[in-house]
């Protein structure tokens, strides 16, 4: 009863995916395209690529548009990451706890 309007508005939408982002600029910083990916497995698996470094561990959906990313070690100082995910046909777009977006397109 008191979990009306927590849904996940991603649940069936991510599961199983792969992602590639699209060239960006996040705090004055040009991004490449396809400098990041996201693979989000079926189990809950979690595999971040940042560049040359991967970063793997679980994914959990929350209320609305928040997944949360446990990670295997560290990114800016934390493991655990509180992310807003929207997720359209072919694009998906992560805001950061400090408002940056990246917009990612799914990966072939």
């Amino acid at each position: 009863m008191f979990l009306l309007g927590c849904a996940s508005a991603n649940k069936g939408k991510i599961e199983g995916t792969k992602w590639s982002s699209k060239a960006a600029t996040v705090k004055g910083k040009s991004i490449p395209a396809g400098a990041l990916g996201l693979e989000f497995r079926s189990d809950g698996g979690l595999v971040y690529r940042i560049g040359p470094q991967t970063l793997s561990g679980t994914s959990a959906l929350g209320g609305g548009d928040t997944v949360t990313f446990r990670l295997n070690q560290e990114l800016a100082g934390r493991k655990t990451h509180a992310e807003k995910i929207a997720i359209g046909e072919d694009q998906l777009t992560l805001t950061d706890s400090d408002g940056a977006h990246l917009i990612f397109e799914r990966a072939k």
